[in-house]
């Protein structure tokens, strides 16, 4: 993640960018949690509504990959289809691990 250019293509200094994304880190593990914890009641409506905000935050801060995968859970959620979404919360799991382990602050 480069966060020099993420912050220049959103016209922010870096120190913005980092505090975004520490804010996005905290709101979006209780996301993340949400829909981990809808997909086990299969409760489709509380799982599209914290896949949409997950998304949302997402978008904002140009986080691709996450954005994707709590796009296509929101879409299919929406539906009230949750066939499927277990195996990618899994993976917006890694994906957002993988963000909070690996984002490298600027000096």
């Amino acid at each position: 993640m480069n966060i020099k250019e993420l912050s220049e293509n959103l016209g922010l200094e870096e120190d913005e960018y980092m505090e975004m994304l520490d804010l996005f880190l905290a709101s979006g593990g209780a996301d993340l949690s949400r829909i981990e914890q809808a997909l086990k009641e299969a409760n489709a409506r509380l799982v599209h509504e914290a896949a949409h905000s997950l998304k949302g935050s997402a978008g904002s801060l140009s986080i691709d990959t996450i954005f994707e995968l709590a796009r296509d859970i929101d879409d299919k959620s929406r539906q009230g289809i949750l066939t499927g979404l277990d195996e990618l919360a899994q993976k917006l799991r890694c994906a957002y691990d993988e963000l909070a382990t690996g984002v490298s602050r600027p000096e």
